[in-house]
């Protein structure tokens, strides 16, 4: 296997709209793909960075083959090590079928982390030293684009971005409105993302509330369709038990929404407090309550001023940390 190195093109397709399958991008980076120029061994010196997550036996062997060769200088930005350590929560077998990622890591000289959670587990369950740990980059929370939003007492929807699999504990939340709607409480639901097959409890509950007037489930949306449903929201839910960083309510966060959240998400201990209702528990009692919370206005109102004095990193930002550090590095 040889690295190349591929035009502008290429990054342009796979951080374009979304708008396109998965089947029909391949089809457009084919060609890109066939014709990749070798990267010299010089420029290999130079410095070799892999900042996505990947399972290709191929691939994997040779960032180990480059590492101990000594012909590159190898750094790997990491993002988690959930399927390794939590595997109940994939499908069976699936950890085996990903080993080459973590067997490759291993020889990797230098590498950096999107959360501090990762770096721990890095340095103290995966590698078990401490000498190849770089620095904990935050993501940036800016990637929906919305403007700042503003408190308004008129909103009654709360929102819950993000896929449907049983960690993120989605059937809960529905639960919870449907105990508010039992109780004449006027408040809506959306529910924007993608279900996946292992999710057993949500079918059914979604199935009954297709009636539901103060429901709409989005299924995979696009990102302006979540821009316009955050736009109406009074807060977002994200209840999820097990998260290598928790994107959507940071990105909330930085839309200026409060959020209802599970506690020790990686993505807000990188916050100071504020702007938020984190649960001791997670179930469809406590969710309901932190929602009555936030329908009282002078609560709601404080939360979202809490919000305003809230910093949250941007992507230009997490690119120049990641930027500098590579450069140190190399």
């Amino acid at each position: 296997m040889v690295f190349c190195a591929l035009p502008d093109e290429v990054a342009e397709t796979l951080t374009g709209d979304g708008k396109h399958s998965v089947d029909e991008e391949r089809e457009r980076l084919l060609p890109y793909l066939l014709k990749g120029t070798p990267i010299s061994s010089t420029d290999l010196k130079a410095g070799l960075h892999n900042p996505e997550v990947f399972f290709d036996l191929q691939r994997a062997e040779a960032y180990r083959a480059l590492c101990h060769e000594g012909a590159a200088s190898v750094s790997w930005l990491v993002y988690d090590f959930l399927p390794f350590l939590h595997p109940q929560d994939w499908e069976p077998r699936t950890t085996g079928r990903l080993m080459h990622y973590v067997r490759a890591l291993r020889d990797v000289p230098r590498a950096a982390f999107i959360s501090e959670q990762t770096r721990r587990e890095y340095v103290h369950r995966v590698i078990r030293k401490v000498g190849h740990a770089g620095p904990a980059i935050p993501l940036g929370g800016d990637g929906v684009a919305v403007p700042r939003q503003a408190f308004d007492a008129q909103k009654r929807m709360f929102t819950y971005v993000g896929t449907i699999e049983p960690r993120k504990n989605v059937a809960d939340i529905l639960e919870a409105f449907e105990l508010l709607w039992q109780q004449d409480i006027d408040v809506e639901l959306t529910v924007i993302g993608r279900i996946e097959s292992r999710s057993t409890r949500e079918p059914a509950i979604l199935e009954r509330l297709k009636a539901e007037p103060r429901f709409r489930y989005l299924g995979h949306a696009s990102d302006d369709a979540i821009r316009q449903s955050l736009q109406k929201t009074r807060a977002t839910l994200f209840v999820s038990s097990l998260e290598g960083f928790g994107i959507p309510p940071y990105e909330s966060l930085a839309s200026g929404i409060p959020v209802i959240a599970s506690a020790n998400l990686p993505s807000l201990d990188v916050l100071p407090p504020g702007g938020r209702v984190i649960l001791d528990e997670i179930s469809s009692t406590a969710i309901a309550d932190a929602v009555r919370k936030l329908l009282d206005d002078p609560f709601a109102e404080r939360l979202w001023d809490e919000v305003t004095r809230l910093r949250i990193p941007t992507w230009d930002e997490f690119v120049q940390t990641l930027a500098s550090w590579l450069h140190d590095a190399g």
